[in-house]
């Protein structure tokens, strides 16, 4: 298995950070790096629109895990060959009035390794930035 993981400090409480992580059909509103659809609702199927290459892209997942205020965890990718396990976890800092964010996905699959190098070079900039997307959002409201 292989993780990419980044993270941030969002100044808002972990239920601040949730709401606008959970809202799914808002994402259009402040994501300029990816989008998650469907419901967070766990076996249900969503999808992610997101570029690669500079070109828009889909993919189906499925919610894996649904901890409020905590952890949303999704599943995409063609079995076998090299799935990924998508996570956001959130945790409160300080007087819980802030958030300690960790964005990373953990990759599995025979072609996992092959793919690695280009899989890091478009995650870092799209996940990064997701990441201050999601901060000047919670920050903002």
């Amino acid at each position: 298995m292989i993780t990419y993981e980044t993270e941030t400090t969002i100044d808002a409480p972990p239920s601040e950070v949730w709401r606008h992580l959970a809202d799914f059909d808002r994402h259009d509103e402040w994501s300029q790096h990816f989008k998650l659809r469907g419901r967070p609702v766990v076996g249900e199927p969503g999808r992610l629109d997101f570029a690669l290459f500079g070109l828009p892209a889909r993919a189906p997942v499925v919610i894996e895990r649904v901890d409020e205020a905590q952890e949303l965890r999704w599943r995409g990718g063609p079995k076998g060959l090299i799935t990924g396990s998508h996570y956001f976890i959130l945790e409160a800092l300080d007087d819980g009035e802030r958030t300690h964010f960790r964005h990373g996905e953990d990759f599995s699959g025979v072609i996992a390794p092959l793919v690695w190098a280009l899989l890091k070079a478009q995650l870092g900039p799209s996940y990064s930035g997701f990441n201050v997307d999601l901060k000047q959002r919670v920050e903002g409201a």
